[in-house]
């Protein structure tokens, strides 16, 4: 195995226990939410699937490393495609977002005056609007630099 090979195993199997450590917390807390009765339940259960998904990725990853499929150069193909696309995808559902936020908020107000949910709605729309841009103005700079480098 490589020594590149050697770093990585091993920054994968300490992200691995991490989050395991963080999923054992997790599950914990979501414990106490439906006993004690604080509340946060859902909350709780959501981020329970997120950091077990982020587990198990990890842990897939790490037995990954170093094998035939890992140095497959289709596969880093195959991937940098994908990440385009999700990446556009998720761009249109930052957008989408925004919009239905932004409405939302606007028809609730227009409808019974409710100040403090519109404002939070509005916020978050345009919190996710920011966001959009941004990535629209990173996307622009990759490109400047990826455009000089050739």
């Amino acid at each position: 195995m490589k020594k590149n090979d050697k770093k990585r195993k091993l920054k994968y199997a300490i992200s691995t226990v991490f989050f395991l450590i963080v999923t054992i917390l997790d599950v914990f807390d979501l414990y106490n939410d439906i006993f004690n009765g604080r509340g946060h339940t859902i909350k709780d259960l959501i981020w329970l699937v997120i950091l077990i998904l982020a587990t198990c990725g990890n842990y897939y990853l790490m037995k990954d490393v170093g094998t035939i499929d890992d140095d497959d150069e289709r596969d880093a193909y195959v991937e940098m495609k994908t990440n385009s696309m999700m990446f556009n995808i998720l761009n249109w559902i930052i957008i989408i977002a925004s919009i239905v936020f932004s409405v939302w908020g606007v028809i609730l107000y227009s409808r019974n005056g409710n100040e403090a949910l519109t404002f939070t709605l509005i916020i978050i729309g345009a919190v996710l609007s920011a966001i959009w841009i941004l990535t629209i103005i990173i996307n622009f700079i990759v490109w400047a630099v990826n455009y000089h480098k050739n």
